[in-house]
């Protein structure tokens, strides 16, 4: 795709860098996809031009960019040109059957859980307020109360704690312990940690102050176990997006872990009645969603940079064993749960794996587009709406969900499963509800 001078060859103009690259031209350079051609080589021109030591440092002070390993760079090579044979799979594209309600009234929600037992939503936005949705008659949803404010941060994945009644079905046996106050939600907060808020007063508590919580489960056999993502050391930040309000920039947050080679993710439990938390996993390049068996035998826990889910195993014989369930994913592995039966999972893929990837192997590289404004980041992201369902005894395929231009659902970044089938979607910039009928 590139060819770059040799880090021993003294390079000093960007013109004589840039003469010695093979960069493709193409007659979509003028259009988006172009663009995303060409970005790439030019900040390699760029970083093989100025390539001086303030590249090795982030720009943020979070310390120096650190090299990729042989192992991580094998897990990103074996994820590379899947994605077409996975689109195949899935020639009716069904995430464009998917169905938009309650359209302007939500931004952001990285996850949304399915229904309570009355059948509404529970749903925080990306500023931490947390609305609730109602069913009508048609069958789509509306907003109808304003429950809560989560307080600074950034909800992402989330669980809601309802039902009591061991009968009920799997997805909907998400137990209260029995002095809970009553129906709750889980939250993991990229800033705060883990945060629960208690539905019928709308207070708001601090279980566990671990900056960078990502994605949680519940231990569908024993209620007071939960595992939860912690994507890396260095915390989210305050931003200004492109409509000069500041927020919590996820996506901001991701990019600068990926360019720094970011290893410190973790997958940690909670134990509700102790309030004890412990660490089972780490060096995960960007740790990311989580999901335990129906069994409770083993939780999953997605390393986004490694095109990978991972098998941690929690009870039995092999309890402490740490496998790979799943790798060679066609792009970035995001949030993912199990499905309502218990056979399977869902994992959301929100961008695809690219050759402009291999630009990531170099440290120089990576100092620079650490570097870029955050509007010329944007510029590098490929649309895609993608799910894939996992069968749960060995991490096969068994399901493509997609939507590969993004023309009816945006980017993908969370996907749960009704007791009756239905998906429901989250995404960063999404402005609905999306919810899908796709005989999963």
């Amino acid at each position: 795709y590139f060819k770059c001078p040799s880090a021993n060859r003294s390079v000093s103009t960007l013109r004589q860098a840039r003469a010695e690259m093979s960069i493709p031209v193409s007659k979509t350079q003028a259009n988006g996809v172009g663009t995303r051609r060409v970005i790439p080589c030019l900040v390699l021109a760029l970083a093989c031009a100025l390539g001086s030591s303030w590249l090795l440092g982030m720009p943020d002070g979070s310390g120096r960019v650190h090299a990729l390993s042989p192992k991580l760079q094998e897990l990103q090579e074996a994820a590379a040109g899947k994605l077409a044979a996975v689109l195949a799979r899935d020639p009716a594209q069904r995430l464009t059957k998917c169905v938009r309600h309650a359209e302007g009234q939500l931004l952001g929600a990285e996850t949304v859980a399915p229904p309570s037992r009355n059948g509404s939503l529970y749903v925080p936005d990306r500023d931490g307020s947390v609305y609730r949705f109602d069913p009508v008659t048609n069958g789509s949803y509306v907003r109808t109360a304003t429950v809560a404010n989560l307080g600074r941060g950034r909800p992402l994945g989330y669980i809601l704690l309802e039902h009591t009644e061991a009968a009920l079905p799997l997805m909907e046996s998400f137990w209260l312990l029995p002095d809970s106050p009553g129906p709750m939600l889980i939250v993991a907060d990229a800033l705060q940690g883990l945060v629960q808020l208690e539905l019928g007063s709308g207070k708001v508590s601090l279980l566990t102050p671990l900056h960078s919580a990502n994605d949680l489960d519940v231990d569908p056999t024993d209620h007071s176990k939960m595992y939860f993502s912690v994507s890396t050391t260095f915390p989210v930040e305050l931003v200004y997006g492109d409509d000069e309000k500041p927020r919590y920039d996820t996506m901001d947050w991701y990019f600068r872990c990926a360019a720094r080679g970011d290893t410190t993710g973790r997958l940690l439990s909670y134990n509700r009645k102790s309030g004890k938390t412990a660490e089972l996993v780490t060096g995960l390049s960007f740790a990311n969603g989580v999901a335990v068996s129906a069994d409770g035998s083993f939780v999953l826990v997605v390393e986004s940079n490694g095109f990978r889910i991972l098998r941690v195993w929690v009870r039995g014989k092999l309890a402490g064993n740490v496998e790979t369930f799943a790798q060679g994913l066609p792009g970035f592995p995001d949030s993912m749960s199990r499905s309502a039966d218990g056979k399977s999972f869902f994992v959301a893929i929100i961008a695809p794996h690219t050759p402009a990837l291999k630009l990531m192997r170099s440290r120089l590289a990576r100092g620079l587009l650490a570097r870029l404004p955050r509007w010329l980041v944007h510029k590098l992201k490929v649309p895609l709406g993608l799910v894939l369902q996992l069968r749960a005894s060995d991490g096969e395929v068994i399901g493509v969900f997609a939507d590969a231009e993004t023309k009816h659902v945006r980017p993908v970044t969370a996907v749960t499963q009704s007791a009756d089938g239905r998906l429901f979607l989250g995404s960063l910039d999404e402005e609905a509800l999306v919810v899908c009928s796709v005989g999963a």
